[in-house]
């Protein structure tokens, strides 16, 4: 299977990755909570807004025309319980809602009705309630002013804009207390939505950078094997966006949910105390968006995994390519690249479409369920009006209150693909996290001496990176400490798989493997590694200057120990000559040297750290003869009093070792030095053979 191809990720019940995504934010609940609080206060004044518009409109814009009771000055506080009364003249009147008239109380405390009622644009006290549904009739009798409406007279007096203006007194200044209350609301909910979002971020950013630090810390506990079928774009997917889909959801999503489920009860709630007929009408569509969301769960989930997929198989496929760019270049492959990028580009812009599609399906049919609520608030609201049974503040509240109450749900959309994406990301998070790492430290494990003396023994070892594809077979030998052992074969042969099998980047099947009589598995793997230097053929070089790529940001190692390994290679000359000299920066994998600078720079990096092991894999194999002789006189004085291992194609460069070890399709064929190997005409004496009569061939065609 290509390492591009993601393996099918398990599927995980919500409740269990909510379960571990709230783990990480149970250390800020405090925080969390503190917003959870802000939200119930934003709430507030956001719903207290419309209320405020309805109170404004009944009981002071349309106010003058309401239902009173009146008394005689002297009697007002008989009103009190009504509420505040006004004096106009010798009488106190105190505004009551209609559905007060069924109150006999008010008549045995002697109050009486009153109502002020609009005629042909002038303003009529009448003594009594008349029907509003009905136009009013202004007859004359006896010299007296009456007023007939359903079917009754009362008695009606003319009242001047003076008089008028008294009753209007309370309504001015109502409307100014209610108008600084709405300000207060508007910009208490903005400065509280200000502290409310900066520490959601806050908070999100933290469980963010934690999760990401956990992640990177788990990547680097790996195994050689794991990255062996784990491309790089995969990874910084998992660490990148997959990460930052999940701070939308610990910074905005989860907070601002609980807010609009906070906002929907308490909307409710509201319009049911303000009328249960509109409210029930309103309550008729939530069948429709219940089965709706439903429907967008499950198609939007499985189309966000998709995404998430494709993208982490374009990000492999370009962090490949640009990396390998050169290659393409010189063998003319763009455009058949170009190809394939554009074969895997047009599978993830068909993926993002289909959830845009879905998107641009759930979110207008949430609208046109919010506008078919208010088109029956219209409709019924409005008649109700006509007939005088509810106020027209209220339908005007209502109005406000269903386009407040649909507004979280037209916003669920994206807050639910936030939380389907969030989702995605967590399940491929946790996957990453919940794979553990294949090499690790023994449960009792044993430390190495202070002193290492460097004596390696392997004892009938197999191993295979792949089940029953032997790469070493039954493979015994033994490395007395301070001696320079190579190691020779052709390719395939499994010297480089010797080398990662010391250091533990891969775990023997069979045998076993001891460090100074110690089983390597026993051992810590930071003493293990810290004893062990390995200068590779390829090089890597990290972003940096000079003097950070040979101590790798070990504070340890002083200044003047990273000059005398750069010495120590002959590479300081090179170095001095530089502008910065130990602090010229270097280009990405340093890219501004030389092949052969680079290896250099590796040796010394090896040196710096002094281990008490030094192995070189194909170390040589990319300096020039000139230089190689420069690197193998240094050798000479690395190499004193340590063991080294070395892995070379090139025969001549091992010639001193102490013992040359001869491997041949996973198995030790021969062992002894080069004179003694030369003696037995084996295999090592080919190898040489067929060297020696290609540098022959080349030395005569020059």
């Amino acid at each position: 299977m290509s390492i591009h191809a993601e393996k099918a990720v398990v599927d995980i019940k919500d409740g269990q990755l909510l379960k571990k995504m709230l783990a990480y934010a149970l250390p800020h609940w405090k925080m969390i909570s503190l917003c959870i609080g802000l939200a119930f206060l934003i709430v507030m004044a956001d719903l207290a807004r419309p209320y405020l518009l309805k109170v404004a409109i009944d009981d002071h814009i349309n106010g003058l025309h309401k239902p009173m009771y009146a008394v005689e000055a002297g009697k007002a506080e008989r009103l009190e319980s009504f509420g505040k009364p006004v004096i106009v003249g010798d009488t106190a009147f105190v505004r009551v809602n209609g559905t007060e008239s069924t109150d006999t109380s008010a008549a045995a405390e002697g109050l009486r009705k009153a109502q002020i009622v609009e005629v042909s644009g002038a303003q009529y006290l009448t003594d009594g309630w008349p029907d509003s549904k009905q136009k009013p009739v202004l007859t004359q009798s006896g010299g007296a002013t009456e007023l007939s409406a359903d079917g009754q007279t009362y008695s009606a007096k003319a009242l001047d804009n003076e008089t008028v203006s008294k009753f209007r007194e309370r309504d001015t200044g109502g409307l100014l207390t209610l108008g600084l209350f709405f300000l207060i609301t508007v910009v208490g909910g903005t400065i509280l939505n200000y502290v409310q979002t900066n520490l959601l971020q806050y908070t999100g950013q933290h469980i963010i950078y934690r999760i990401r630090s956990q992640l990177f810390e788990h990547l680097s506990k790996m195994s050689a094997s794991f990255f062996d079928r784990n491309p790089v774009g995969r990874l910084v997917v998992r660490v990148t966006q997959d990460t930052e889909t999940l701070n939308q959801l610990y910074s905005q999503v989860i907070v601002n949910l609980v807010k609009d489920v906070i906002v929907l009860f308490g909307i409710l709630i509201i319009m049911m105390q303000m009328s249960l007929k509109l409210t029930g009408l309103m309550i008729v569509v939530i069948p429709l968006l219940i089965g709706m969301t439903v429907w967008y769960r499950i198609v939007v989930r499985e189309a966000q995994r998709k995404v998430r997929l494709l993208l982490s198989r374009l990000n492999s496929f370009l962090a490949e390519n640009l990396s390998g760019i050169r290659i393409t270049q010189l063998f003319i492959r763009e455009e058949r690249q170009l190809e394939q990028f554009r074969e895997l580009n047009g599978e993830h812009f068909k993926a993002g479409l289909r959830g845009v599609i879905i998107n641009s399906i759930f979110q207008p049919a949430v609208g046109f369920l919010g506008n078919f609520a208010i088109a029956l608030l219209i409709w019924y609201g409005g008649g109700s009006v006509l007939d005088g049974t509810i106020t027209f503040g209220i339908v005007y509240a209502f109005t406000h209150y269903v386009r407040q109450f649909f507004n979280p749900l037209m916003s669920l959309a994206e807050k639910y693909n936030q939380i389907q994406t969030a989702m995605v990301g967590a399940e491929r998070i946790f996957e990453l996290l919940d794979e553990k790492p294949s090499i690790v430290d023994a449960e009792q494990t044993k430390a190495l001496p202070k002193q290492v003396r460097g004596e390696i023994e392997f004892d009938r070892v197999w191993f295979a990176y792949n089940e029953g594809e032997w790469v070493l077979r039954d493979v015994s030998f033994k490395i007395e400490p301070g001696q320079t052992i190579a190691f020779v074969g052709a390719t395939g042969a499994g010297k480089s798989s010797i080398i990662s099998l010391i250091n533990r980047f891969y775990e023997i099947q069979k045998g076993t493997i001891r460090l100074d009589g110690i089983d390597i598995r026993e051992i810590p793997l930071e003493q293990l590694r810290r004893a062990v230097s390995v200068v590779q053929q390829d090089v890597f070089l990290f972003n940096g200057d000079i003097a950070s790529n040979i101590r790798l940001n070990e504070s340890g190692i002083t200044d003047e120990q990273v000059r005398e390994a750069a010495r120590m290679v002959h590479m300081e000359p090179f170095i001095l000559k530089q502008p910065q000299g130990f602090a010229t920066p270097l280009g990405e994998r340093g890219v501004n040297l030389s092949l052969g600078q680079r290896q250099l720079l590796s040796f010394a990096r090896a040196i710096v750290f002094r281990p008490q092991i030094l192995i070189l894999d194909e170390a040589t194999s990319n300096i020039d003869t000139e230089t190689e002789m420069v690197v193998q006189d240094a050798l000479k004085s690395i190499s004193k009093n340590r063991t080294t291992l070395i892995v070379a194609h090139r025969l001549s460069t091992i010639q001193h070792a102490d013992q040359i070890i001869v491997m041949h399709k996973g198995k030790l064929r021969e062992i002894g030095n080069h004179y003694q190997l030369l003696a037995l005409k084996g295999y090592y004496h080919k190898l040489f053979e067929l060297q020696y009569k290609e540098r022959r061939q080349m030395l005569d065609a020059r």
